[in-house]
C-alpha cells in the first residue's frame, strides 16, 4: 500500500536516531570534573599558603624572643663587666640557645650595636650609635640569605613561588645604671624631725634601688662645717643606711665641703664611658662656711659627673641648688617635708637604676 507522501517524510522523520539528549550530560560532567580540578587546586593553595603563613609567623614570634634574649643577656653583662666583648659573647650564646626555625640562632659581631639612649619628652628613647656613654646595646637577630644562620625554608615554597623567606628582628635595651653618691647635710639645723624623715628617706632609695636590681654602687658623704667621706661606693647598700644611724649632728653648713669629699669618693667610680655617675646634694639651710659650691659643681660637671640636688624645708637655698643642678646637668628638687622628701627619694632612685627593652 502506498502511503502518502506526508507520512512517509513523518516516518523518516521519527526513524532518525534522537542524540541530542544523550550529549547534554556528557558536556555537563565534563565542565563540572574541569571545575572540581581547577577548586582542588586552588584549595590546594589556600591550604599551602596558610601553613607557610602560619609557619612565618611562628618563626618570626622564635626570632623577636630569640633576639630580646640576646640584647638583655648583653645589656646585663656590659653592665656588670664594661666589657663590649664580653657582652657580645654572651649575647650570641643566648641567642644560640634559643631556637629559631629548629636551630640556634646564631649572630654576627656586626649584629651587634652599641651606644647612648635618651628619653626624649615621650616615652621613646632617641639611639646613637657609638656615643658615649654606652648605656645601649642594639641586636639585629636574621634569618636572612647573608646571615650566619641563613635563611627560613617554607614547606610549600615551590607553589608559591618562593622557597624562602628571610625575617629580620631588632631589639634595644637602654640600662640607665650609675654609680651614685649621695651628699647629705648633717649641720645642726637638721636635728631631731628632719634628720630621722632623712633617714627614713635613705632607706626608701636604697630598697628601690635594690628591687631594681642591678649593678648600682651608692656611695655617702656627709657635712656640717667639715665633710667626712662615710661611705665608699659599694654594691651593699646597706652600709648608707647603717652609716647614717651613727651619724653626729651639729655645726654650721658647708655644702661645698660635702660635695668635695663626694667627689673624692667618685675618684673610684667606673669608667664614664660605660657608667653614668651622679651626684644627690641634700641641705636644708644655707650655705654659710667654706668655699663657694659653685666651682665644685663646674669641676665636677667638667668630669662628667651629673649633680641633682634637693632643697629640705623652707630654709633651703633653692636659689643655689637650682644653680648648681643646672651647672651639673641635673635636676633640683624641693621637699616641704617628711612625706615630700620620702618621694623625692624614691623618685630619684627610679630614674637613676631602670632597664627599657624598646
Amino acid at each position: 500500500m502506498n502511503l502518502p507522501s506526508s507520512n512517509r517524510k513523518l516516518r523518516r522523520s521519527n526513524s532518525r536516531p534522537n542524540s541530542r539528549p544523550n550529549s547534554r550530560p556528557n558536556s555537563r560532567q565534563g565542565a563540572m570534573l574541569i571545575l572540581l580540578a581547577a577548586m582542588l587546586v586552588l584549595f590546594f593553595v589556600a591550604v599551602a599558603f596558610s601553613v607557610d603563613i602560619a609557619y612565618m609567623h611562628l618563626v618570626r614570634g622564635e626570632l623577636r624572643t630569640a633576639t630580646d634574649a640576646a640584647t638583655k643577656a648583653a645589656s646585663e653583662t656590659l653592665s656588670r663587666t664594661q666589657d663590649i666583648s664580653q657582652a657580645i659573647a654572651r649575647g650570641q650564646a643566648i641567642a644560640r640557645e634559643n631556637l629559631v626555625a629548629g636551630t640556634g640562632l646564631e649572630l654576627d659581631k656586626s649584629d651587634f650595636r652599641f651606644g647612648n639612649s635618651k628619653q626624649l619628652n615621650t616615652d621613646r628613647f632617641d639611639f646613637r650609635e657609638n656615643a658615649r656613654p654606652i648605656n645601649s646595646v642594639e641586636v639585629r637577630g636574621k634569618r636572612t640569605a647573608s646571615s650566619r644562620s641563613g635563611s627560613v625554608g617554607l614547606f610549600f615554597g615551590a607553589v608559591l613561588g618562593s622557597k624562602t623567606f628571610s625575617p629580620e628582628e631588632v631589639a634595644r635595651t637602654t640600662f640607665v645604671e650609675r654609680d651614685i653618691v649621695v651628699v647629705i647635710d648633717r649641720s645642726g639645723s637638721m636635728l631631731g624631725q628632719k634628720f630621722l624623715d632623712l633617714q627614713r628617706a635613705m632607706l626608701t632609695f636604697v630598697n628601690t634601688i635594690k628591687a631594681a636590681n642591678l649593678q648600682t654602687r651608692v656611695g655617702l658623704a656627709s657635712y656640717s662645717s667639715f665633710a667626712t667621706e662615710d661611705v665608699p661606693l659599694t654594691t651593699d647598700l646597706n652600709q648608707a643606711t647603717l652609716a647614717m644611724s651613727r651619724m653626729p649632728v651639729a655645726g654650721f653648713t658647708s655644702i661645698s665641703r660635702g660635695m668635695e669629699a663626694g667627689a673624692n669618693i667618685m675618684k673610684l667610680a667606673r669608667s664614664g664611658d660605660i657608667i653614668e655617675r651622679s651626684m644627690i646634694v641634700m641641705t636644708d639651710g644655707l650655705h654659710n662656711t667654706g668655699p663657694e659650691p659653685e666651682p665644685v659643681a663646674i669641676a665636677l660637671a667638667n668630669k662628667g659627673i651629673v649633680i641633682h640636688t634637693i632643697g629640705f624645708g623652707a630654709d633651703a637655698d633653692v636659689v643655689r641648688m637650682q644653680k648648681i643642678a643646672q651647672i651639673g646637668n641635673g635636676k633640683c628638687f624641693q621637699a616641704n617635708d617628711g612625706t615630700q622628701l620620702n618621694l623625692v627619694f624614691r623618685e630619684l632612685a627610679l630614674t637613676l637604676s631602670t632597664v627599657i627593652t624598646e
